[in-house]
């Protein structure tokens, strides 16, 4: 914990905190809208998740619910940054979510999912470059003034070409001649020597989280030893992001009905590969359903070691209907959570410990 002084908080929070020196937390979060997966991300259930003001890689194959974590953040943060109290940014006054949609496509219900309002006020825009990208984000961010939210989305880096490879392909298309010029470069290149470098002295002190979705290549040369698949966007990506989360697809959720049996969701694994403000390589597993989401209560239930569908069935509709029944099944989830994370925690004497 960092201790500083009255005077070193914005002036919107100052009244709300005592006049003496208050302990301040290094980072705070933002819900990943599944108490699971905040756990996994941040040690912290109810107040846990990604971490506010920094830098967020998800990173996944096809249908592993990349864009549904991203649109599951980004619908809690519409509908409940405003209530979060936070010691580190003024009171949030306004909100501004912006969702890239670099791919053009968006198939889900998401009016039905999270709500008409949520969409009308969400900012739908598509970066065909990646330098549009950028320098939409960085004005975004310069510009962004104390008690507005930025919540920015991504979706994803790998869609993105470089202003160059654009202006080839234009030029080829106009020609009718093939292509000239290299490939594979210059868009790592943009992001690792121009991009992220300005980005970290931008984003200091300001209330705007930057979530970078990322497809997986597979890493035709890796032997033995390599690691199968990969990310686009270069090395700089190991080393300005915050949190990076992979996504891998464990299997199909399937019900049985009248001899047919259907696939109404998929579960998949979450695991942290990088993670600089909490414990790294923490697991997750996630249920999402179709048209739904991530079913934050399934999560709970399985990780708590109920597995009868029929119980399960039982303690969702509970859960769904009884505020104080899932409080208690939050509370067990950080409270199991929190007993298997000291159990395997040293316990040896600190290196520098004054008593």
């Amino acid at each position: 914990m960092l201790t500083r002084r009255r005077r070193s908080l914005p002036d919107q929070v100052v009244d709300s905190v005592n006049k003496e020196d208050i302990p301040l937390p290094r980072v705070e979060f933002i819900s990943t809208g599944s108490i699971p997966l905040n756990l996994a991300a941040s040690q912290k259930g109810r107040h846990g998740g990604w971490a506010r003001g920094r830098i967020i890689n998800i990173v996944g194959d096809g249908s592993t619910g990349k864009t549904l974590l991203a649109l599951e953040t980004a619908a809690h943060a519409f509908h409940h940054i405003k209530s979060i109290k936070s010691v580190l940014f003024p009171e949030v006054k306004r909100i501004q979510i912006v969702y890239n949609n670099v791919e053009g496509v968006m198939d889900f219900p998401i009016e039905e999912m999270y709500g008409q309002d949520f969409v009308a006020g969400v900012e739908w825009i598509q970066s065909e470059t990646c330098q549009h990208f950028g320098r939409d984000y960085q004005r975004r961010v310069q510009g962004l003034p104390a008690g507005c939210f930025l919540l920015y989305i991504a979706d994803s880096i790998d869609a993105m070409i470089s202003q160059e490879a654009k202006d080839r392909i234009e030029k080829s298309i106009k020609q009718d001649k093939e292509e000239d010029g290299s490939y594979g470069t210059e868009k790592a290149k943009y992001f690792s020597q121009s991009f992220f470098n300005n980005l970290c002295s931008i984003m200091k002190g300001k209330d705007a989280t930057l979530i970078l979705i990322s497809q997986v290549r597979e890493n035709l040369n890796s032997g033995t030893f390599g690691k199968k698949f990969y990310r686009t966007g270069g090395k700089a990506l190991d080393f300005f992001t915050h949190q990076v989360v992979w996504l891998y697809k464990m299997g199909a959720l399937k019900r049985e009905f009248k001899g047919h049996e259907v696939t109404y969701g998929v579960k998949i694994k979450c695991k942290f590969e990088r993670n600089k403000v909490a414990k790294p390589f923490r697991e997750m597993d996630l249920p999402i359903i179709f048209d739904y989401g991530v079913d934050d209560i399934r999560a709970m239930l399985n990780y708590l070691g109920t597995t009868a569908i029929k119980e399960i069935e039982a303690k969702i509709n509970e859960a769904e209907t009884n505020p104080d029944y899932y409080d208690s099944l939050i509370n067990e989830m950080e409270g199991e959570w929190s007993i298997i994370e000291n159990h395997v925690t040293t316990k040896r004497r600190k290196k520098y410990a004054t008593d």
